[in-house]
């Protein structure tokens, strides 16, 4: 008897981890039935890549770390491999807009020695670190409270707050270390220091390198989980070529336009209703795999479970909104030489960042012009998504014209608005997936993936939707 799994949501995570568990099945050669469900025209989530007036502008992500395995193997498995295309040497160069100056974001000792982003002291201080004594206990702090205890308030204002700004579109006070950066906590648990933590980690890194103890699933793939040491990847038209890829894997398995009203549990399984295209909607599945955002989801899982439907609600999401600028050669004047700079939200801009696109990729913008990235919103700033295209781009240029010099107006302009954006890891957010955990022990066959829970990044997503799909067929070894 055929196994009925649904996957409600098509964003990368649900196109993963339905690929996945696509692949195993045949591999078994195992019967399936597998139902992708949609509720607008397209898939793909925040991942699209449009191509306008010659210009490459990307909705959400502009690429992924070439630190996952996960990722590496699924490029493989798509037959994708030769569309991957490797940042340049310029997009190492990452800077922060501090008192109106970019200031380059130094990634070696000496560099930090010399950097103007902190002052002397607050120097001085980041160097006590290793000395700074390890908090006994387990209790969440966020990330202001941790950096501001192991290495000064300064490092908070000047280059944390703009890294979370940046990367989750968030409030470094709310944010959970143990949930963003948990590698900084782990290293304090584990070696009483950041700083010494780090140092072994490289020690132990270069030591495994040297005996091949690391698996080399590419040649591209670093086993570095240092961003800074890393290389940002996409491909030739963008990161909707993975969605693309996946899409047309999946296509005779896939329901867009599927709205669905409610999920009960019956027989074993769960049955999933709503409306479709062609009219009312009614199947059930031995496996449903609910990858929408928590809040959406928390609707939809209320009835199965109430708390575990509370416990979605409480993860949220920050709204931002995308600009892509395009400009003539002649139209900026700063040569854009990196990848870009974030902004600390005490420099008083509205926006969080810019990204210099066409400096990190080629093909992104047409011979001879320049294209601009620029990020507004996030948790600070929620009613940006509700302002109109003209004030949004009018703030992006006034804030970025001091640093960058405008010579001429962009040729081309696109706001890309996502409502239920970056997932806020605030505090509780590791005790609250545990709770989720335990309320799924009650809901055999109900599975949850997306960034909402493990981690943010594509790489998260894939990783944690391989993994997903091998524990599905785990579960349901026959039907």
């Amino acid at each position: 008897m055929a196994i009925s799994v649904g996957v409600i949501g098509a964003g990368i995570s649900g196109l993963a981890v339905a690929h996945h568990l696509k692949r195993i099945f045949e591999a078994s050669g195992r019967a399936f039935e597998l139902t992708l469900y949609e509720k607008s025209d397209r898939v793909g989530g925040s991942i699209r890549s449009e191509r306008t007036k010659g210009f490459l502008v990307e909705w959400g992500p502009n690429g992924f770390l070439n630190n996952e395995p996960a990722t590496f193997q699924l490029i493989q498995q798509l037959g994708i491999r030769d569309r991957l295309v490797v940042s340049s040497d310029a997009a190492r160069k990452r800077f922060l807009l501090l008192d109106g100056q970019l200031q380059q974001v130094p990634t070696s000792p000496s560099g930090f020695l010399k950097t103007p982003i902190l002052p002397l002291h607050a120097k001085l201080r980041f160097a006590l670190e290793p000395m700074i004594r390890r908090r006994d206990g387990a209790q969440d702090e966020s990330v202001a409270e941790f950096v501001a205890r192991r290495f000064g308030a300064q490092a908070v204002a000047r280059m944390f707050d703009p890294l979370m700004s940046g990367v989750y579109a968030g409030n470094v006070n709310t944010l959970s270390i143990h949930s963003t950066l948990k590698v900084f906590a782990e290293l304090e648990r584990e070696h009483g220091s950041v700083v010494k933590g780090m140092i072994a980690r490289m020690k132990q890194r270069k030591a495994e390198e040297r005996q091949g103890a690391q698996e080399k699933v590419d040649e591209l793939v670093t086993t570095s989980r240092n961003p800074m040491s890393g290389k940002l990847l996409s491909f030739q038209n963008g990161m909707g070529e993975l969605i693309e890829a996946l899409a047309v894997r999946l296509e005779a398995h896939t329901l867009t336009n599927a709205t669905i009203e409610s999920i009960h549990g019956v027989d074993g399984g769960y049955e999933v209703t709503g409306q479709v295209a062609g009219g009312p909607l009614s199947r059930r599945h031995d496996a449903l795999i609910m990858a929408s955002p928590p809040q959406a989801g928390a609707l939809l899982v209320a009835p199965l479970d109430l708390e575990l439907g509370q416990l979605l609600a409480a993860i949220q999401s920050s709204t931002i909104a995308v600009l892509g600028l395009g400009f003539t050669q002649d139209g900026i004047a700063d040569p854009l030489d990196g990848f870009g700079y974030l902004i600390p939200r005490n420099q008083g801009l509205r926006s969080l960042g810019v990204l210099w696109s066409s400096s990190i990729f080629p093909n992104r913008a047409p011979n001879g012009h320049k294209l601009l990235q620029v990020m507004i919103g996030g948790a600070n700033d929620p009613g940006a998504i509700n302002e109109d295209d003209s004030i949004l781009i009018d703030t992006a240029l006034k804030n970025a014209d001091p640093v960058l010099h405008f010579k001429s107006e962009p040729i081309m302009t696109r706001v890309f608005r996502h409502r239920c954006g970056i997932p806020q890891y605030n505090l509780g957010h590791r005790e609250r997936l545990q709770s989720i955990a335990q309320r799924l022990q009650h809901l055999p066959g109900f599975y949850l993936a997306g960034n909402g829970y493990h981690g943010i990044s594509t790489n998260d997503c894939l990783r944690h939707a391989a993994e997903l799909a091998e524990r599905i067929v785990g579960a349901h070894p026959c039907v």
